[in-house]
């Protein structure tokens, strides 16, 4: 017991110093003052929202000559459609038909093509196909989604600045970056446009005195609504060559390759 004891008491008296002695050794000094980490450019997100075709695009001259060849060549190599089994003779669908014939006769062949003449029928109203050319092409309206059917159109727009570019803001702290785009798109564009982001990683990245990531998406419905509290002052749907007329030069090399050419 009594050595128990003494080793005790020993352990109990150099136990502390020691202790002590390790302490003080291992002390690190807090500086009164923290640095601040450098700021770098501030992060934005950009749509690149985009209102498809839609109309097919015209058949270039070539096109349009190996399509008028193929006709004729179907029409000389076809059989001759039964249209007496078909329609009851003298019916007027059977001389509506008929009509019809010759009028492809003479596409394909020429005007002087075939036997017979055309009957006298009385007029049909039809409806007729929609001119490819809209009313806002006709007077110049960049603000409608009706204008350019056969070709892509994105929409730009014009800040309290005076600067087009597409549609832009600051990321939120926090916030992802898909998400951030949405937010900013409904803030600066208003929520009467059904839209639809594609997916969640950006399409594109530029740089200058900001970093921006740039989202594609579409939209099916609606139209921009602004708003006095929002930076944007006008806007436009606009062609990728239209666009290069209005951005800037810097700007426009950036985005140009994220733009369809069609």
């Amino acid at each position: 017991m009594s050595h128990l004891g003494g080793s005790i008491k020993r352990i109990a008296t150099k136990g502390p110093s020691s202790l002590c002695r390790r302490t003080l050794a291992t002390e690190v000094s807090i500086p009164s003052t923290i640095a601040t980490p450098p700021t770098g450019p501030q992060l934005s997100t950009s749509i690149i929202l985009n209102r498809s075709p839609l109309l097919t695009p015209k058949p270039s001259s070539f096109a349009s000559s190996y399509n008028a060849y193929q006709y004729k060549l179907s029409r000389a190599l076809s059989t001759p459609f039964p249209q007496h089994f078909y329609f009851k003779k003298g019916s007027t669908l059977q001389q509506r038909f008929h009509n019809e014939e010759i009028d492809r006769d003479h596409k394909s062949f020429g005007a002087g093509f075939g036997k017979g003449a055309r009957l006298r029928l009385p007029p049909e109203n039809y409806d007729k196909p929609l001119p490819r050319e809209s009313e806002a092409d006709k007077i110049g309206d960049v603000q409608s989604l009706d204008r350019s059917g056969e070709r892509n159109l994105y929409l730009v727009v014009k800040t309290k600045q005076g600067i087009w570019k597409l549609p832009q803001a600051v990321a939120a702290s926090g916030d992802a970056l898909h998400v951030a785009a949405r937010k900013q798109l409904i803030q600066q564009c208003g929520e009467a446009m059904d839209t639809w982001i594609v997916g969640r990683q950006p399409v594109g990245f530029y740089e200058d005195e900001e970093k921006i990531f740039f989202f594609k998406a579409h939209i099916f419905a609606g139209q921009v609504s602004r708003d006095t509290s929002s930076d944007m002052e006008d806007f436009a749907w606009l062609t990728k060559q239209e666009i290069a007329d209005r951005v800037e030069e810097k700007y426009w090399t950036g985005i140009k390759d994220m733009l369809s050419d069609v």
